[in-house]
C-alpha cells in the first residue's frame, strides 16, 4: 500500500477539514519558522500545490518581500534568518519576535492559516509549546475572526521538553498539531483547497 503523510497521523483529517473550514475567514497561508530547513521544505510543498510563496528568503528571487516584517499573500518566514537574529537570541530560545509576529498575522483579516514549528531538543527553549500556546491564546482573544493555527513538533519522545506535554499544551490552545513539518504543510494545503471549494 502507498500511504501519504496524512495517513500516518492520529486525526480524522477530513472531519478536521470540515470543522476548520466552516470557522475560517481569510484566504492566505502564512508560516513562521525557527529555521531555514523547515521553512524551505514548507515553501517547496506549498509552491508546488498553491503557487508562488513570498519570503525574505524565497525559492524564487522575484518573490522576495520588500520588508521582511511585512507579509503579503502566501508568505513563509524563517525567523532564524540573520535579519531577525542580529543582536538578539535565536527564535528557538527567545520566542518574543515570533509571538509578536504570530499575533500580527492572526489579526490580519486576509490570513486563513498559520503554520508554526516547535523544535525540541538540547539548545532549544525548555517549554516552547507553552510559548507558542500563549501567543495563540492572546491572538484569539484580540482577533475578531478565526484563523487556523497548524503546528508541527520537530522532536522525539526522548527530548527533555516532554513531547507529549508540549503536544497537550498546544492542543489546549486550539492549535492543530502534527508530528512532522510535511504532514502539517500537507494538511494546510488540503484545508486551503477546502476553503476554495
Amino acid at each position: 500500500d502507498t500511504y501519504t503523510l496524512l495517513d500516518l497521523v492520529d486525526v480524522d483529517v477530513d472531519e478536521l477539514i470540515e470543522s476548520e473550514k466552516n470557522k475560517i475567514s481569510g484566504k492566505y497561508i502564512r508560516g513562521l519558522y525557527s529555521g531555514g530547513t523547515l521553512a524551505d521544505e514548507a515553501m517547496v510543498l506549498l509552491s508546488e500545490a498553491i503557487g508562488p510563496i513570498w519570503s525574505p528568503t524565497p525559492l524564487v528571487s522575484a518573490y522576495t518581500l520588500d520588508d521582511p516584517n511585512a507579509s503579503k499573500e502566501h508568505t513563509i518566514v524563517d525567523m532564524g534568518d540573520d535579519v531577525f537574529t542580529r543582536g538578539r537570541p535565536h527564535p528557538m530560545i527567545d520566542f518574543t519576535m515570533r509571538k509578536e509576529r504570530l499575533i500580527k498575522e492572526y489579526n490580519d483579516p486576509d490570513v486563513a492559516i498559520i503554520l508554526v514549528d516547535v523544535v525540541l531538543g538540547y539548545g532549544s527553549h525548555m517549554n516552547p509549546g507553552n510559548e507558542t500556546a500563549e501567543a495563540i491564546k492572546e491572538a484569539r482573544v484580540s482577533a475578531s475572526k478565526y484563523t487556523s493555527v497548524i503546528v508541527n513538533i520537530c522532536g522525539t519522545y526522548n527530548d527533555p521538553q516532554n513531547y507529549e506535554q508540549q503536544k497537550k499544551t498546544l492542543e489546549e490552545s486550539g492549535a492543530i498539531v502534527f508530528p512532522s513539518n510535511a504532514s502539517a504543510v500537507n494538511f494546510a494545503i488540503k484545508l486551503y483547497r477546502g476553503l476554495k471549494s
